[in-house]
């Protein structure tokens, strides 16, 4: 490989980079090289406490206290690279090879610089420093055998790395079909969930750390304990064999690109035509055609609009995710098997529970709701409809499953775990206020601080810190600001009821309907505003949403 051509590719994504921050703005570049400078010191100081502390500590250690450091590490971090790649499942390669084949570089270079920027991830830069400074103070603490700890380590995370490079590689290829692309994106984190909930079903904290403490987990931390021992050639071994797992993965990950970059590869059918039958029309039409009760006809236009364009994405199935682990957490304690008993002091907050978990699922893609248009947003530009219309529209369509899903959640457990009707049914009208004051706040950031985000996840295009910070403090802190009026009326009433001696649920009831009645007007007001902001601000959102690649 050229090495010229390597460092011109890392110059050259640098100064993209760069030129995405400048964009941004003077603000926008001052938080990024504070953000950055946070990371370096971070990433600097937990190196080195991690050599100084360790050289210090570990010296005391007895041989099972090893071994129970090195499988925590070792598996700690395998579950939090997990959860990274099932965040940044579609993550695209640094810079897209067929965009530098025009170039005069050579093929392997663009390959092992998109590899090597996979190694720029939070996760990563959080752990891995930490390893190594450890891996560092075990020679020095424990003696020169304990040095195969260093190559162990790094081999470790190569083999991490590789693994999931070639798994992307793979895992993009089946997602060019958008069919198969939307079942995976839904399927994947479903099997991951379903593996950690069986693992903790059929394991329990003293057999799990019965196992952390005397049996040594994979190559890295059996190398570790071995050479601890006198032993170094088994550590010698698992380097050799986790480098041998990284050096095959990433082969067969450079033979696929090769494949689909020549055109080597097998040849896929022709897909059969696509147009739609009379009837099919037909059903389109009868659906467009419908309206909403109470709401006008553009309103309903832009719902179903905007209902069908979720419906097709594969974000959809990430909303479901809060659903299916109530679900599968919470049916133990409905059915009552043993040792799963509700406790008694949270059975009048378990309504408040469920409505959180209901405004954490569909209601975050509020909070962007203008990037999954894409080019479709011109659509809202060009078409005779008001603005606060199109905001109303969007806030409907998410807000019918919204609000149903979290009925059905009160009721069921209402069912299992009565908590008083008057309670009940305070807490059925409390959950669209909470509702609408997310819609507010999600309104708001959509139109002042768009974000253009990859289709299938969650991950921004741009480098503007200041819109996505918001986007994220916005997703996680969002719905419990929109929750403050029925918290504050809910342990109001509690403690008066306590105080009082008295069943008070009739009073929880009676301030829940003026309050839905204020924050309707409230929010119907606020639809006039940010329809006008909308107006104004529609060509910057479009030039945001309209460059996200599919």
């Amino acid at each position: 490989m050229n090495l010229n051509q390597l460092i011109a590719l890392i110059r050259l994504r640098f100064q993209l980079t760069l030129n995405q921050i400048k964009k941004g703005g003077a603000a926008n570049s001052i938080l990024f090289v504070i953000i950055a400078a946070v990371i370096v010191l971070t990433v600097v100081s937990s190196f080195f406490s991690a050599i100084v502390f360790g050289a210090i500590w570990i010296k005391e250690f007895e041989s099972n206290r090893i071994l129970l450091m090195w499988n925590v590490i070792s598996i700690g971090f395998l579950v939090a690279w997990i959860f990274n790649v099932m965040n940044r499942i579609q993550q695209s390669d640094a810079i897209s090879i067929d965009k530098l084949l025009h170039l005069p570089i050579t093929f392997h270079g663009a390959f092992i610089l998109n590899f090597v920027s996979t190694f720029a991830n939070f996760t990563l830069l959080s752990v891995a420093p930490v390893m190594i400074g450890i891996a560092i103070a075990m020679p020095i603490a424990r003696g020169w055998p304990s040095a195969v700890a260093i190559p162990l380590t790094l081999s470790f995370l190569f083999m991490a790395t590789a693994i999931t490079y070639q798994f992307r590689n793979w895992l993009a290829a089946k997602m060019e079909n958008k069919r198969t692309r939307a079942i995976m994106m839904g399927v994947l984190p479903l099997v991951f969930i379903g593996l950690f909930v069986a693992v903790g079903e059929l394991t329990d904290s003293e057999s799990v750390l019965s196992l952390f403490s005397e049996t040594p987990i994979g190559w890295l931390t059996s190398g570790v304990v071995a050479a601890d021992s006198g032993d170094w050639l088994s550590g010698i071994f698992g380097t050799l064999a986790m480098t041998a797992i990284a050096g095959a993965s990433l082969f067969f990950a450079y033979r696929s690109s090769m494949r689909k970059f020549t055109g080597t590869g097998p040849v896929r059918a022709a897909g059969k035509s696509t147009q739609r039958t009379g009837a099919a029309t037909a059903w389109l039409d009868s659906r467009m055609l419908r309206s909403f009760p109470l709401v006008s006809a553009p309103v309903s236009t832009v719902a179903y609009a905007t209902w069908t364009n979720l419906r097709r994405a594969p974000e959809i199935f990430a909303a479901l995710i809060p659903l299916i682990a109530i679900t599968i957490f919470g049916t133990p304690y409905l059915i009552g098997m043993k040792d799963y008993v509700i406790p008694d002091w949270s059975v009048s907050i378990l309504p408040l529970g469920l409505i959180a978990i209901a405004l954490v699922g569909f209601p975050a893609f509020l909070f962007s709701t203008f990037s999954y248009d894409r080019d479709g947003f011109r659509a809202f530009i060009l078409s005779p409809v008001q603005r606060k219309d199109v905001l109303l529209g969007k806030n409907l369509a998410i807000g019918i499953p919204t609000i149903v899903v979290g009925w059905i959640t009160l009721i069921i457990v209402q069912c299992r775990v009565p908590i008083g009707p008057l309670w009940f049914l305070g807490h059925i009208v409390f959950l669209p206020v909470c509702y609408l004051i997310v819609c507010m706040i999600g309104n708001a950031i959509s139109i002042f601080f768009a974000v253009g985000l990859k289709r299938g996840s969650m991950t921004p295009v741009n480098a503007r810190v200041i819109p996505v910070v918001l986007l994220y403090v916005g997703i996680l802190v969002g719905p419990f600001v929109a929750m403050l009026p029925t918290f504050m009326a809910h342990f109001a009433v509690s403690f008066l009821e306590v105080y009082v001696g008295w069943p008070m649920g009739w009073l929880y009831l009676l301030l829940s309907i003026p309050v839905l009645l204020v924050t309707w007007l409230v929010y119907r007001k606020s639809l006039e505003g940010l329809g006008n902001w909308l107006w104004t601000n529609e060509s910057k959102i479009l030039d945001i949403v309209a460059k996200v690649p599919e």
